[in-house]
């Protein structure tokens, strides 16, 4: 079995949309970078603006999936968990938009290609996040390359091996562990690759994309602390410069370190035609003016992370607070029972 363009057109849809219905979930993980609580919401955003542009390709192959899947992700992309996705599917299509079919090789070759690109576009990237997740799949598809030529086999393989690195990165990030959760990013491109992998399976899936679910998963996470955290630099901030020339690698390099100079959490991403950046400031309009001596600003965004926190917490604590009122009404109730006479049963 390969994979065909118009089977991977599907695939995508059908991870976009397992994210779409699991994003609350992902939501509530997020503790890491700032546990504002929106890499589900993030990553939910990226992938369906790309999921708009794949499903509507009428007569798909490979090159026209590629780039509506870049492009629609890159413009699309949120958050730093979200910018991140984009790149992973951006180096991804870079390597398979030439072929006619995905085989075992060329999956494995698109998968370094994915984490190579993604690596790249993070300022400092950071073990124990949705890159370490990435990294470990890349990895073990190469390593199952010169073992089996049957793609579904390798893919539950490689989804098996993710699902562990990411049920390790507790173990690289003290915040996860102190918050009993795994990396949020990670789970989410671990939904998303699931998603992809019913679809090569055939089992039944509607491709529609409107309509898709709003409400989580359904899990459990009642148990996660969620802790007033210190948030350094609160605004996460985000914009396209549409540019009016090319950047060039020295140009490229001096942006960064002016982004680095300002804030952390630095994602950025250049082609010809435009540069995404994604930066936690203090300073966002320091950032937007810099850009404008680069092009034209579009799809800016400016979000309060101390005050999404802080609103996260007051929903964790109003939360707690029902639970133990309605704890201690029943525990009224029960004390105001009438007592049962004793009786006697005869033998």
């Amino acid at each position: 079995m390969s994979i065909s363009a118009e089977l991977l057109q599907k695939a995508f849809i059908a991870g976009a949309k397992n994210l779409e219905a699991n994003k609350e979930y992902i939501n509530e993980l997020n503790v890491f970078p700032v546990p504002d609580g929106d890499t589900g919401t993030n990553m939910t955003l990226t992938i369906m603006s790309a999921a708009q542009e794949v499903g509507g390709i009428d007569k798909p192959d490979m090159e026209t999936v590629s780039k509506a899947i870049s492009s629609g992700s890159l413009r699309g992309a949120r958050g730093n968990s979200g910018v991140i996705l984009s790149q992973l599917f951006r180096g991804f299509t870079r390597e398979i938009k030439k072929e006619q079919e995905i085989n075992v090789e060329i999956l494995s070759r698109a998968c370094n290609k994915a984490v190579e690109t993604a690596y790249k576009a993070v300022m400092k990237p950071k073990e124990g996040t949705i890159l370490t997740v990435a990294k470990g799949m890349a990895e073990k598809a190469e390593e199952l390359v010169a073992e089996s030529e049957d793609l579904i086999y390798v893919v539950d393989e490689i989804i098996k091996h993710g699902d562990y690195v990411l049920s390790q990165t507790p173990e690289m990030l003290p915040v996860l562990k102190e918050a009993g959760v795994v990396d949020s990013g990670g789970e989410g491109l671990m939904t998303v690759v699931k998603g992809a992998y019913d679809a090569l399976q055939g089992k039944e899936i509607d491709y529609t994309l409107e309509g898709v679910a709003k409400t989580g998963s359904g899990a459990n996470l009642d148990d996660i602390e969620v802790e007033e955290a210190d948030i350094k630099f609160g605004y996460c901030t985000e914009f396209i410069i549409n540019l009016d020339n090319p950047l060039d690698e020295a140009e490229e390099d001096k942006f960064k370190e002016f982004l680095h100079s300002i804030g952390d959490s630095i994602v950025m991403v250049a082609d010809d035609e435009i540069v995404k950046v994604h930066v936690h400031t203090n300073q966002p309009g320091e950032a937007f003016t810099r850009a404008l001596t680069y092009g034209s600003l579009s799809r800016m965004k400016v979000d309060n992370m101390r005050e999404e926190h802080h609103e996260r917490l007051i929903q964790n604590a109003e939360k707690r607070a029902k639970e133990q009122a309605e704890a201690e009404k029943k525990a009224e109730a029960k004390k105001d029972e009438p007592r049962k006479e004793n009786g006697f049963i005869a033998v």
